[in-house]
């Protein structure tokens, strides 16, 4: 089977017998071989510092400026970062004694009025103290002025009964009043 797009290649191959043919060694150094070769790599050599050599090292170099910005940034973020934490940290500690000092204010606060409506409560009671016992002098002396009269009152019947002279109920009263005076 032959395709039409297959390529057959022939190689010549020299008898053993033919003297005369002479095939190149290509390991054997030839002094003009090795000159030209030197200066080829030369200007290979040039031609690539110049067009190839420079354009990737100034790549290089602006790719290591690239990283060593992006480190110094990355330092400076950190820094800024553990900055800003420990502003974070001074801003809540702050916060804290601050509150604390609120709540004990607050709690100073409550005690004093704590104290002084306790206060206010025991005048008051002392208040109230006071009056009920005015009250209940006021009512037990008039409870003793009632029960004089009624006593007076129970000595004029008890004496007009004993005595047979009818006095009259004025004269009963200034009695009765002398009586109890006497008493």
């Amino acid at each position: 089977m032959s395709d039409a797009n297959t390529t057959h290649a022939v190689v010549e191959v020299p008898a053993h017998g033919d003297a005369g043919a002479h095939s190149p060694n290509p390991m054997q150094l030839e002094g003009g071989m090795v000159v030209l070769t030197w200066i080829a790599f030369g200007i290979m050599a040039a031609v690539l510092y110049k067009v190839a050599w420079k354009p990737i090292l100034a790549g290089l170099d602006a790719r290591e400026g690239r990283i060593r910005q992006a480190l110094d940034d990355a330092d400076k973020a950190r820094a800024t970062l553990a900055q800003m934490e420990e502003t974070r940290r001074t801003a809540l500690a702050e916060t804290e004694l601050q509150c604390k000092a609120m709540i004990g204010r607050a709690r100073d606060a409550a005690a004093e009025a704590a104290s002084h409506v306790e206060a206010k409560a025991h005048e008051r009671v002392k208040v109230l103290y006071e009056n009920a016992e005015r009250d209940i002098e006021a009512m037990k002396n008039r409870i003793i002025t009632e029960i004089r009269h009624e006593q007076a009152n129970l000595i004029v019947q008890v004496s007009g009964r004993l005595i047979a002279q009818n006095l009259d109920a004025e004269k009963n009263r200034v009695l009765a009043d002398k009586l109890i005076a006497e008493f």
